[in-house]
């Protein structure tokens, strides 16, 4: 089940974990503040049928939990008679499609990273960077970018641990924002995909938030939906 929740003005595609007859969970390292009302829009099987509700968060699980996954328990708000209805009948299916994970663990039925249990959550951005370890005058694209680092598309030999002073260009404007980072994962095949995973190093909290600004993470979704169903109900029974 896909799940699309609407925050100030955008709207954000998150992982659905539990759902129960009075709500859901749905998995994120960047949960909304308790008590807040919101909007979730919802593709319920087996017929693919669009639920739009409201929704309050009544708890949250902090990233960095022992043994627990990061996310928002959603309590589904002040719905009408119909959609109580669509949205029983499709609790009652899924306990009946999917008996064993009333036992077992949460399975993923897609393959496709995960986005949460990471420090900060990546967004898919095309961002020109211009690295001055390796050139002046070669110019590389991010793939995707968060808080924390960023996916650079190239095709350049640089060993991990190799520490790069780069220079993000502003998609509009063409002003620079300079990170120094360092490179922590090497992607060499295929071919259309080789790329650098690198890390920023030495941002406090307030120049990461610079950095978001800048480069406008607030205000695109998310990287590639993986849809999880469970039908236990531990956190909203």
């Amino acid at each position: 089940m896909q799940a699309v929740l609407l925050r100030g003005g955008r709207e954000v595609s998150l992982l659905t974990g539990d759902v129960s007859f009075r709500g859901l969970f749905l998995r994120t390292d960047d949960p909304p503040p308790l008590r807040q009302l919101l909007q979730v829009k919802l593709k319920l099987a087996p017929e693919n049928d669009e639920l739009v509700a409201h929704a309050m968060a009544v708890f949250v699980v902090p990233a960095g939990a022992a043994g627990q996954t990061p996310g928002v328990g959603l309590q589904l708000y002040a719905v009408s008679a119909e959609i109580r209805q669509r949205w029983d009948r499709f609790v009652r299916w899924v306990t009946k499609t999917y008996p064993d994970s009333l036992d077992t663990p949460m399975k993923p039925v897609a393959t496709a990273p995960d986005t949460v249990n990471r420090q900060f959550p990546r967004v898919r951005r095309a961002l020109t960077v211009r690295a001055q370890s390796i050139g002046d005058l070669h110019h590389l694209v991010t793939e995707d970018v968060s808080r924390g680092g960023m996916f650079l598309r190239t095709g350049l030999d640089i060993a991990i641990g190799s520490e790069l002073r780069l220079f993000v260009a502003h998609p509009q404007t063409g002003l620079t924002f300079a990170v120094d980072t360092v490179v922590r994962r090497r992607v060499e095949s295929p071919a259309e995909r080789a790329g650098l995973g690198v890390e920023f190093v030495g941002l406090d909290d307030k120049r990461r938030e610079e950095f978001a600004a800048f480069s406008g993470l607030d205000e695109m979704s998310g990287e590639e939906d993986v849809v999880y169903v469970a039908t236990d109900d531990p956190l909203l029974a």
